[in-house]
Formats: C-alpha cells, structure tokens, sequence
C-alpha cells in the first residue's frame, strides 16, 4: 500500500534520533486534515495505518471527496460492476455516524457515473449526511437552537437530484456558500438561499428549473446544459462576477436577469449564435451593464430597437468571434456609451461580410464615419486579433477617430486561422 510505504519511510528517518520522535505524531490535527483535504476519501480512511497518531484522525476529517473513480482499476477507462458494488458499499459504511463525523465536515464533493438507477440512488448519501449531522451536531443555530450541518461547500458530479433536493439542502445546510452540480439531472423548481455566495451549473440537465433566487450570491456559473424551454429567472442583486458559455438559443429564448446593480465581471460566451435581429442579446447586455470588465464572444449583429445601456464603469471590453460586420455598429455602441473604457480587444472578429473578398483600399460608408461620436477619451490600447487582412477596415476607422483618442495606442497581432 503506497500510503503505508510512505508511512514506514517517515518512521525510520525519524526513529534516528529520540529527540525527534515520530515526525507524524508531532504535525498538530489542524495540519493533518490540511494535508487530507487533498486526498480522496479512500485514502483518507487508508491513512489510519501510518501512524498511531494518525489511527483516529480520519473520522473528523473537515474536507471529504469521495470519488467513484477511486475504484476503478488503474488503465482502465470503465468501471467495472464489482467496482460500483465496492464503492457504494464503501460510502454506505463511511457516512454511517460510527466512522466519519459527518456534521464535522465543512466540504463535501460526490462523484459517480454510470447506470441511470445508480446516479439516482446516491442522492441518499446527501440525505443521509443531513439526517446523521443532526444526530451528532457540529454547529447549533443560534435562534432555533437546533443541529444542523455546518456544510459549507458541496460539489456534485453525476448524482441525479430530485424535486426535494434544494428544500432538504436549504433546510439541512443553512451555511452553505458553495454549490456546484456537473453533470447532474435536476428535477428540481428553483434554487434559492439566503446564504449561497458561489453557485456553477455545468452541463447539468435542468427538466423545470425556473428559477435561482439568492440576495447572497456573489458569483454564478453557468455552462453548457439542457433546460426544458422553460423561462429561468435570475433574481441574485448581489452577483459580482457571471460567466454563461452556453447555446445561443438558451439566452434568446430560456433565461431572463433582474437588476444585477453589484455585477463587476462577465464573461458572455454563445455557441451556435447565427442570424442577425437578435434582440435577447441586447437585453442582454443591459443587464450586465454596470460592470468594469465585460467579455462578449459569439456576439452576433443586433437590431437595437431601444437606447443603448450606458456602460459607466466599463474599463475592459473584450469582444472575441464577434460579428463586427454591421458597419461596426455594435463596436460604435460600446464606444459612445462607455466613458470610462481603457483597453478595447477585438479578438478573431468578422469585420467584413465577405473577408476573402479581394481587397482594395479598406473603405467605411460616410454613415459610418458620422455615427461614431467617441466618448471614451481615455482609451489607452486597442488590440487587434485578426485573422484575415479584412482587419485594416477597423484600423482605418480607429484612425479616422484619432484625434478624439489622443491616448489610445493601436497593437495588431496576426494568428494562424487553423490553430486556436
């Protein structure tokens, strides 16, 4: 056993001299569980065999990861039917209250895959770890004076979670800061707390889900997943930083954001974006426009029907394979409604409808000139990603507008079309 090797090791080199004694009984527990936190939970269990210092230390473990892949057979991608058995059976014993002290454990991460009935049935060991943290309390509520668990991070991976999960988490967990689900079938209505400051939905297949609710949520994730074409409301007043890297169709058409007033960072990726009229983006960009660093990719051209948001704070402006081909309308709305831009990237934009055209001298309609009432006087770089020489149509337009960018400096940086 490699854990037990090492043991032996730590053993000798300390047994030299009486003063040192053994140099694994000496680390204080804080220290242990710090080095356990980076183990999984098998191993964490195996770690009772390297010293007798260590024999006991496992059942307060404050971190647990119990990872189905810890039984798989090394070399092998799949898992195989006694390996699952060995594994549920491993987790059945490990949260029963006699072993881990479960209401000690602050983050708890659960992985699993295979078979459709398996991901559903280790939904019980979250509820087990809620039912058993109350038998033998890590934290009392002040108010109520009641047990619960003092759960501040829970990852999921692969665990079907079902209409009751959220009611038994919030309910059970009324400390928990950190949620995130990947690759999780959801049945569930809504997410909502009052505690929550880190949510991240990745690749998850949310049948229902129409709503996250959490004055507290400080940062939200969401990436790739399936979501019933039911309309998901984002009520969070508190987020600083959204990242969506999704399908184009799920913001036109299945997600809509309340006033986010405390939002600093987005990041806006859509995959699939084709067509051009797309107004949910423009709605869009409304709800995101009290930020200081904006990322938009995919982005294609937009009929505004309404006055475009007025981005006050926005000091970087990333825009990557978006379509600029519009006559740079979207790029001449960012750069009358931010006052306060610094650094502009255009990364890898279509700046012409037909880039492999061949070129002449790169010429801007007098509309398009005229449009550009340049308010971002403080901008200091613009980089200029390009793939094709269709690039030099927006680098004579940020020309033309020199003497309205007294500080802005121009960088171009060509790229290989065939490599990222």
């Amino acid at each position: 056993m490699e854990l037990e090797a090492i043991g032996k090791r730590l053993r000798i080199s300390s047994g030299s001299s009486s003063l040192a004694g053994d140099r694994l009984t000496s680390l204080p527990d804080c220290l242990i569980h710090h080095i356990m936190s980076f183990l999984k939970a098998r191993q964490v269990v195996q770690t009772c065999v390297l010293s007798t210092r260590w024999r006991h230390l496992w059942r307060s473990v404050p971190c647990l990861d119990i990872d189905q892949d810890e039984f798989k057979a090394a070399g092998l991608n799949r898992i195989t039917e006694k390996e699952r058995d060995d594994f549920e059976d491993f987790t059945d014993h490990l949260l029963i209250p006699n072993n881990i002290s479960i209401a000690l454990v602050d983050t708890l991460r659960l992985h699993v895959s295979g078979e459709y009935y398996r991901r559903r049935a280790s939904a019980r060991w979250i509820r087990h770890g809620i039912k058993y943290s109350a038998q033998n309390p890590g934290i009392m509520h002040k108010e109520s004076n009641l047990a619960f668990w003092r759960l501040k991070k829970l990852h999921l991976c692969g665990v079907y979670l079902d209409g009751s999960f959220m009611k038994h988490v919030g309910s059970g967990c009324p400390y928990l800061e950190v949620l995130e689900l990947k690759d999780c079938p959801c049945t569930f209505k809504e997410v909502t707390s009052h505690t929550l400051k880190n949510l991240i939905l990745e690749n998850c297949k949310c049948n229902g889900l129409s709503g996250i609710t959490s004055p507290t949520l400080k940062s939200l994730t969401i990436i790739d997943g399936y979501y019933n074409r039911i309309t998901l409301v984002v009520k969070a007043p508190a987020v600083a930083y959204l990242l969506l890297d999704v399908y184009a169709y799920f913001v036109k058409c299945y997600v809509s954001f309340d006033e986010m007033s405390s939002l600093a960072k987005a990041s806006i990726y859509l995959r699939d974006s084709v067509g051009s009229g797309l107004s949910k983006d423009f709605k869009l960009l409304c709800s995101v426009s009290n930020v200081t660093t904006l990322v938009l990719s995919g982005f294609r051209t937009m009929v505004i029907s309404e006055e475009f948001p007025e981005f006050h704070n926005l000091l970087t402006l990333l825009l990557e394979k978006c379509d600029l081909s519009d006559n740079f309308q979207m790029l001449a709305n960012f750069l009358q409604h931010s006052p306060d831009l610094e650094k502009l990237t255009l990364g890898r934009c279509k700046f012409s409808k037909d880039p492999k055209k061949k070129k002449g001298k790169a010429r801007l309609s007098k509309g398009c000139l005229n449009q550009f009432n340049v308010r971002c006087k403080n901008l200091k770089l613009t980089e200029i990603i390009y793939e094709d020489d269709d690039a030099k149509k927006v680098v004579e337009l940020l020309w033309s507008m020199s003497g309205d960018l007294p500080k802005n400096y121009i960088k171009l940086t060509k790229v290989d079309p065939d490599h990222p």
